[in-house]
């Protein structure tokens, strides 16, 4: 049971333990929006410096077409190529646009033969400093194109335009070079600020998005983590007095008090069900109990019809018998005195008489048969005693309470059990030591407590023969095995009786069974487990006493018995009935 709650618990809070990582989430989440936000920064610096680049590539461009107009407006419209003989005059613009505008100035043909160039010593060479002869593509399909010079001297490189110089035919008949390096760092420079607010500002974005997402993901994370410990601790451990703290007023407060409810749901349903589950078993145990004394009940009702039939058939002819015995005594006794007058005055009989007396030896028949008649006495008192015992200890058809003599049902016990104590070939006599004190008559239910008494000695019997077959086993010496039965008037008007032996005792773990019904340490088919659950019945509920157990395994076992004196004013709990006589 306590695990089928604990499944239905866990999978109702199969969210709330999936929810024990959501700090990570969280954390994850935002530091996914702090790197978003850092590659927007990023996105946003490059295109920064893409725009910049651009500005100064357009104005580069400007300025190399600016020149290149000039230089066809200047030497008119050449169809194939600039003529070699205006060379110094170009040479003499392109220095002052150098001056002015502090660029770079390369013109060269359309066979890329320089015409101008702020190196004076490179005019007339071939511009070769294109690596993927950038010029001569331009001026083949008139497109703008930059490229990058590397040289021992800038080994970073010196950015180039190339623009074709077209004229009014369009027609290429050359291309300006113009550096624009300048132009690009001078618009980096002018982004650079830029950039910097951009990686500031996303640094303080970054910032800010992590220390709120560890605000946040602590907020939620540390009331989950209260729930979800409580509820796994709950779902492991069957704990369903647990409850969680309700840290917050917002869906995670909602869900430790849901789950608060739930785990007094389950605790209220558990308890109910262990509690039908007790009573279900108390219901089973007390329908077998009830079972097993309806069977001793009518095996006693059985045998109370026979003994009281057999007690009837024997009591008699005992009684003819016994009563018979005084007057037989008396004929024998007047028979002697005629017998001993005739010898008074015939002291010679005739020697047939004479031989006659000599042979029934006259004297030994007279001694012999008063002792006779004595015995057949005792023998017939014998027999009236058991027969009275047994009536007495059966008592079937008492209801009500009755102040007895408890010494006579004892001693009406010990003679029922009288054969057990007798001597036998493989076990000495069990000695019984009785310990009476004065008891007034004691009200109760006098077969019913005569069968507690049976249950004890009966009891202490088996364990006193448990012991002579373990030493006869193990071959050690016999020990005289004694049983203890002691009386006493005890305060508070009750009386106690103590039934002992030098048996093998008792451990702790079965004295504390003892009492439970169907519980015995005794072979199958030896032992039903009621004797002593009925005895503890009889005394506690019946005569409103205790009894209990001392016992020290290897010392022996006591009982003892413990009831009130008098009992009129006690009402019994139901009708009374024979049990069992023992175990």
């Amino acid at each position: 049971m306590p695990f089928l709650i604990s499944r239905y618990v866990y999978e109702n809070l199969r969210q709330v333990k999936i929810l024990m990582k959501i700090s990570h989430k969280l954390m994850g989440s935002f530091i996914g929006v702090s790197l978003l936000t850092g590659a927007v920064g990023t996105v946003a610096i490059a295109q920064n410096y893409k725009i910049a680049e651009t500005l100064a590539v357009a104005e580069a461009e400007h300025v190399a077409g600016v020149l290149a107009a000039s230089i066809i407006q200047y030497f008119g419209n050449e169809q194939k190529s600039i003529s070699s003989k205006k060379t110094a005059g170009l040479q003499k613009y392109a220095n002052l646009l150098r001056e002015q505008q502090k660029r770079d100035i390369v013109v060269v043909d359309r066979q890329k033969r320089i015409l101008a160039d702020a190196v004076p010593q490179n005019i007339g060479s071939i511009f070769e400093h294109d690596k993927g002869d950038e010029v001569r593509l331009t001026m083949q399909d008139g497109k703008t194109r930059t490229f990058l010079e590397k040289s021992v001297d800038y080994p970073q490189g010196i950015k180039l335009i190339v623009i074709p110089i077209k004229t009014n035919a369009n027609t290429i008949s050359g291309a300006v070079i113009v550096e624009w390096s300048s132009l690009y760092n001078e618009a980096i420079a002018k982004a650079q600020p830029t950039a910097i607010t951009i990686v500031i500002t996303s640094l303080g974005c970054i910032v800010f998005a992590l220390l709120i997402g560890l605000r946040i993901a602590s907020s939620i994370a540390k009331p989950l983590q209260a729930v979800t410990s409580v509820a796994k601790e709950a779902t492991e451990t069957a704990n369903f007095d647990l409850q969680a703290p309700v840290l917050t007023k917002d869906e995670t407060g909602i869900l430790a008090v849901a789950l608060n409810n739930l785990i007094q749901r389950v605790r209220i349903l558990l308890n109910e069900k262990e509690q039908k589950s007790e009573e279900l078993q108390q219901t089973l145990t007390q329908l077998q109990t009830m079972q097993m004394q309806l069977v001793q009940t009518e095996k006693m009702s059985s045998l109370g019809q026979l003994v009281a039939g057999v007690a009837h058939e024997i009591n008699n002819p005992v009684n003819f018998i016994h009563g018979n015995i005084a007057h037989v005594d008396n004929y024998t006794k007047d028979l002697m005195r005629v017998v001993q007058a005739y010898a008074t005055h015939y002291p010679n009989p005739p020697q047939t008489l004479q031989t006659t007396l000599d042979e029934v030896e006259l004297d030994f028949l007279f001694e012999d048969l008063v002792k006779l008649l004595q015995s057949m006495k005792v023998g017939t008192n014998r027999i009236r005693q058991i027969v009275l015992s047994l009536r007495n200890f059966s008592r079937l058809d008492e209801s009500e309470f009755k102040a007895v003599d408890l010494h006579e049902g004892i001693d009406n016990t010990l003679l029922i059990l009288q054969h057990r104590l007798k001597p036998k070939p493989e076990s000495p006599a069990i000695e019984v030591i009785k310990e009476y004190a004065q008891l007034p008559p004691v009200e109760c239910y006098p077969g019913q407590l005569n069968q507690v008494f049976m249950n004890l000695i009966a009891n202490a019997i088996d364990a006193l023969d448990e012991v002579v077959q373990e030493r006869i086993k193990d071959e050690k010496p016999a020990q005289t095995s004694k049983i203890w039965i002691s009386t006493q008037v005890k305060a508070e008007n009750r009386v106690q009786i103590t039934i002992a032996d030098n048996g093998p005792g008792i451990s702790e773990k079965v004295r504390s069974r003892l009492f439970d019904p169907f519980f015995t340490t005794k072979p199958v088919g030896k032992g039903t487990g009621l004797g002593l659950s009925i005895s503890y019945q009889i005394v506690t509920e019946k005569h409103k006493g205790m009894i209990w157990c001392d016992s020290t395994p290897g010392e022996g076992t006591k009982f003892m018995i413990e009831i009130p004196i008098c009992q009129s004013e006690l009402t019994p709990d139901f009708s009374q009935t024979s049990q069992t006589f023992s175990e």
